[in-house]
């Protein structure tokens, strides 16, 4: 006779070991303010970034290396704060780093606006990093610590879709508002901004620690949604293991969990960096008109219905049913932007993009954060993070060199080249340690 599953006082079911349970279902309260707050933060980002280069080409007269190195300086400051993410947030709390983000995403474009000199600007883009860092780390916390255990691959899912949903709204409102003057954007991205604080007032970002009682005690353990073999396992089901003193001194920066799946993403961030930075000159090369923007909506679009399925599809058989495909899918998506001679094509191209990248990074990020200990799943989202903005980061000064070298047409089938031989790195690194998750 099979036993019943192991319910909590209230008969609802448990969660599994290390995931306390949620109340409120996934789409609780403190879920959907932490996805809103998320949208508002990331928007602002996208939006700044695709108008601030040629704000400061035109503002300092200067070239497009100085407006290209105010642009990614900010990501200079949010690789150093997510590798201080967590012990800020252990020292000063997750609720004053938050508010003080927020406040520095108020006041930083119109510092933008007022800078009079191009150090000013460097120095107010880099800052404005460093708080964006911390501020995410501290949302993608809330969020997680809010997804009930038994639905984290779906929820962590539909969080990751908030974040996609700013990084294309920025960029095409930013891009719709160029002419309008940069006092305009300046005024719109603080009063996003604003809005995103209020909606910070009331988050809780407490981590939710403890477990509620058990109707009966003999009843068998229920398996994590991920697993590892080793450590990782045993910190997933025992929150206090390993103990903090037998854990590396580096592990107070990056949570060793999450640091396998951080560098796999860091590689496959190259990808997508060359797509942001050289897709508009093959679309000129073509003279495929004004379609770079679509190619983007077409992603976005593509990325938000797939993760419809593919968070719950996790949630059953776990990451791998995922992550393999998306890296030959995306390997596909670069060698037919490779190819493509019609706008047709490079749409297709958007889609496979959508269905490769945009699957990686969602699933990447449920393994980071179902990999270790719940109360430092913002440090693992952070780890992973910090891999993507180094991919994000490094990735436009490598694909810079093979475009001088072999052009635009070479550069993506290299890319393609290499997605595909990080298909057995990942299975070595990561893939061959997760089991397939709940039947």
């Amino acid at each position: 006779m099979s036993q019943s599953p192991p319910r909590t006082a209230n008969g609802g079911p448990l969660s599994p070991p290390g995931r306390p349970a949620v109340p409120g279902g996934l789409w609780n309260r403190g879920f959907v303010l932490a996805c809103l707050a998320n949208i508002m933060m990331f928007f602002n980002v996208h939006f700044l970034l695709s108008t601030v280069a040629a704000y400061t080409v035109a503002r300092f007269a200067v070239g497009d290396t100085v407006g290209g190195a105010v642009a990614s300086v900010f990501i200079v400051g949010t690789l150093i704060s997510r590798l201080l993410a967590g012990p800020l947030i252990e020292r000063f709390g997750s609720r004053p780093l938050l508010l003080v983000g927020f406040i520095a995403f108020i006041v930083a474009p119109l510092l933008y606006w007022a800078s009079g000199e191009v150090w000013a600007l460097l120095l107010v883009r880099a800052v404005h990093g460093l708080t964006f860092g911390v501020s995410s780390s501290v949302i993608a916390a809330a969020a997680v610590n809010r997804v009930p255990g038994t639905r984290m691959s779906e929820g962590t899912s539909h969080y990751s879709s908030s974040t996609l949903i700013g990084v294309a709204a920025g960029p095409m409102v930013g891009l719709a508002l160029g002419g309008t003057g940069f006092g305009t954007v300046a005024v719109i991205a603080s009063a996003v901004s604003l809005a995103g604080l209020v909606i910070a007032l009331f988050m809780d970002v407490r981590p939710r620690d403890s477990e509620p009682a058990l109707e009966t005690p003999d009843v068998p353990e229920v398996p994590a949604v991920v697993e590892t073999d080793g450590a990782a396992t045993a910190a997933a089901q025992n929150p206090s293991a390993p103990p903090e003193a037998a854990r590396p001194w580096w592990a107070r920066y990056v949570e060793p969990g999450a640091a396998p799946t951080a560098a796999i993403g860091a590689l496959y961030s190259l990808g997508y960096a060359g797509i942001v930075t050289f897709l508009a000159t093959l679309v000129s090369e073509r003279d495929f008109g004004t379609v770079a923007s679509l190619f983007f909506a077409v992603y976005a679009g593509t990325v938000l219905v797939s993760r419809l399925f593919t968070g719950r599809l996790m949630d059953r058989r776990g990451a791998n049913i995922v992550m393999l495909p998306a890296f030959l899918l995306f390997a596909a998506g670069l060698a037919t932007i490779a190819v493509a001679g019609t706008v047709m094509a490079l749409m297709a191209a958007a889609v496979l993009v959508g269905l490769g990248y945009g699957q990686l990074q969602s699933a990447g990020q449920v393994i980071c954060v179902t990999q270790v200990p719940r109360e430092r799943a913002g440090m693992g989202a952070s780890t992973y993070f910090l891999g993507i903005d180094a991919g994000m980061g490094l990735g436009p000064l490598l694909a810079g060199a093979l475009v001088q070298w072999w052009g635009t047409t070479g550069l993506y089938w290299v890319l393609a080249g290499f997605l595909v031989a990080l298909v057995p790195v990942y299975w070595l690194v990561q893939g061959r340690h997760l089991q397939r998750g709940r039947s």
